[in-house]
């Protein structure tokens, strides 16, 4: 009974210890509540300054619950040190701690620090919470020791799973927990309460939000959680436990459906490929069988790629299909000292007005020759001009009155409004959609990508891409993309994103790694990365899979690539990344359990020592025998006097 007693008292103990882990993963993601701050980006001449304060639901109260658990994680990890305890720890380690340095150097050299400790608008990862990530995997690293600590991880923190998954499955079927006044009251302040009807998300009828609030992260969340779940379908070896297994899935999938996002069907599709050919490895005609399928699969998808209607439409999602300087007339504006340029068809319109004593404006327009172009009245009570030229046929041009001192033109194009007033000491200016008089700004892209390639990403690469250059050393700090990239874009904005949207995200991890962390930061994080897929394949191919651990590693492994599949074309996030750096941990764990349980790398170490002691053993055996052979072969040496006196006793004879 006493041994019973301190087994149960060191159990509860260290099932204590993981409570940060199961929180980090599965509750922190499920917190939604408002949160009333000040973006402090009305100082930028691209942000409005009535948006100054904004009220977040989905972010600050998330990386403010990662913060505070993030504490109680180093406490506990300090006082593991304090008391002398030993740490465990693997090569790969070096490259995490690695990204840490750069990601801490980054946030300390940072031009924008006040974003980088408190967070950004529509994003709120500061450097604490990216520093806390990599600190939540090496904690579980150290203190999941044992297949049933992974258990215990994976069944209380599916309580916060299961609430993220459920909204978002009757979402789906237009049945919205947040549009209901439970749902308003519980995620808003009593100071809302009596205002509860102007609450409103924009997002289609029908669409799974949950509490991750955009559909795309969705497919971080349920790409992790699908391929684990069927792994572990395969793992458990009881009936209930399948059966509440299937049902997860099944919720899941229609969840992972109402997001309308298809980032995270195309990730699961390539990474059951990936983990296909991993298993089919372990017999090398299976694999050699699995790579011609896959050649087959390739050839086949290129072919109806280019031939069928389906093919066609997911080969434009990915690919795209236009420049925005092939697709729409206005290409470039240039606020000059004496007029506005405006690049049509690449054909340049010069604007320009006057003033006059009566208040009167005169509007005069010239092509790039410095010919004026006449213009007649087409609007006579809106006063609007038509321009008698065919290459500016979708050029209108309206003179107005800003205030009553202050004239300006309207120009119109496709129907887009375009504002502009001068002043003496600046000539021409913008009024831009933040209601700020600024002169155009000259944008820095990249033509890589098509613009509409992968819903619209391929434009925000291009916009990406020139600022990797000045941050292959040093990033910019966490959460300070959006103050790298020109926000001025305003173009794209008229004609694709509308008014006031700013790019906030790379929209691909990797690339916002890049700018924020640095290539050196970036690389240290991709070569851990990689260490883990790469000792999971070596792993996975030799294993047991009989045993349940092996599939539950099996399935953390499917995760962790799924997750860095969808990261081409998604952002880290604090609804997401808790759970990625944490499976992540368990994956990293559970991976040495099964290779101290199995004895897999040093049984083929043994295995070669005994055979190398074998061999030379064997050759050693095989010398003497010859040595012995050659001897009884050889005659035997006498000394020559014998030799002499039996010679002369026969010639006596």
């Amino acid at each position: 009974m006493i041994l019973s007693t301190k087994g149960n008292k060191n159990t509860l103990k260290a099932n204590k210890i993981l409570i940060p882990i199961i929180i980090m993963m599965g509750f922190i993601p499920a917190i939604v509540h408002s949160f009333v701050y000040n973006t402090n980006l009305a100082q930028f001449d691209w942000y409005p300054d009535s948006a100054a304060q904004q009220t977040d639901f989905f972010f600050a109260w998330k990386m403010i619950a990662i913060i505070l658990v993030g504490v109680v994680m180093i406490a506990i990890l300090l006082i593991r040190y304090l008391n002398k305890k030993e740490f465990l720890f693997e090569n790969s380690f070096y490259f995490l701690m690695g990204y840490a340095l750069f990601v801490a150097m980054s946030a300390l050299f940072s031009n924008h620090k006040y974003w980088v400790a408190h967070g950004t608008y529509e994003l709120f990862e500061p450097v604490w919470v990216v520093l806390i990530y990599t600190i939540l995997c090496y904690y579980i690293y150290n203190y999941v020791q044992e297949e049933k600590q992974v258990e215990v991880i994976l069944r209380w923190s599916g309580i916060g799973i299961a609430i993220v998954t459920v909204i978002g499955f009757f979402q789906a079927f237009g049945l919205d927990y947040f549009k209901t006044s439970l749902g308003k009251h519980l995620m808003t302040s009593t100071s809302w309460w009596n205002q509860l009807d102007k609450l409103s998300f924009n997002f289609a009828e029908k669409t799974s939000y949950t509490t991750l609030y955009n559909p795309n992260f969705l497919s971080f969340y349920f790409g992790m959680l699908i391929p684990l779940l069927f792994c572990l379908f395969i793992g458990v070896k009881k009936i209930w436990q399948r059966l509440v297994i299937v049902v997860a899935g099944i919720l899941c999938v229609v969840a992972l459906i109402g997001s309308r996002s298809s980032s995270g069907w195309m990730a699961m599709a390539l990474a059951a490929v990936i983990l296909a050919l991993v298993l089919l490895s372990r017999k090398k005609k299976l694999f050699v069988v699995g790579i011609a399928v896959v050649v087959i699969g390739v050839i086949a998808a290129c072919v109806l790629a280019n031939t069928t209607g389906i093919g066609q439409r997911v080969k434009n999602t990915i690919v795209g299909t236009y420049h925005m300087e092939d697709r729409f007339a206005l290409n470039d504006i240039k606020t000059n000292t004496d007029d506005v340029e405006l690049d049509i068809w690449d054909n340049p319109l010069h604007v320009s007005y006057e003033l006059g004593s009566d208040g009167v404006i005169t509007v005069t327009c010239k092509d790039a020759e410095g010919q004026e172009i006449t213009t007649t009245e087409i609007d006579q009570e809106n006063h609007i001009l038509g321009i008698n030229d065919e290459r500016f046929a979708n050029v209108q041009i309206q003179p107005i009155m800003f205030t009553d001192d202050t004239a300006g033109i309207k120009l119109l194009v496709d129907g887009i409004e375009w504002d502009f007033s001068k002043t003496d000491a600046d000539g021409y200016e913008y009024l831009n959609t933040a209601g700020k008089l600024i002169k155009y700004p000259q944008m820095k892209t990249s033509h890589l990508f098509r613009d509409d390639a992968m819903s619209n990403r391929g434009h925000i690469w291009n916009k990406t891409i020139p600022l990797l250059g000045k941050h292959v050393f040093m990033g910019s700090g966490a959460n300070t993309y959006m103050f790298e990239v020109q926000q001025e874009d305003y173009i794209s904005q008229n004609y694709v994103y509308g008014a006031n949207s700013y790019d906030v995200k790379a929209h691909c991890w990797y690339l916002q790694q890049w700018v924020e962390t640095g290539l050196l930061g970036t690389l240290a994080l991709l070569v851990f990365l990689f260490w883990y897929l790469v000792q999971s394949v070596r792993i996975y191919r030799r294993v047991d899979l009989h045993e349940s651990i092996s599939w539950v590693g099996f399935g953390l492994f499917a995760a962790v690539l799924v997750y860095m599949i969808v990261g081409i074309a998604n952002d880290s996030n604090v609804c997401t990344a808790p759970m990625f750096w944490g499976m992540l941990g368990l994956g990293l764990a559970t991976n040495r359990m099964i290779v101290e349980k199995e004895k897999l790398f040093a049984k083929q170490v043994d295995t070669a020592v005994v055979d190398e002691v074998q061999t030379d053993m064997t050759e050693a055996v095989s010398c003497k025998e010859s040595d012995k052979e050659a001897e009884a072969v050889r005659p035997k040496k006498t000394s020559s006097k014998k030799q002499t006196r039996k010679q002369r006793k026969n010639q006596k004879k």
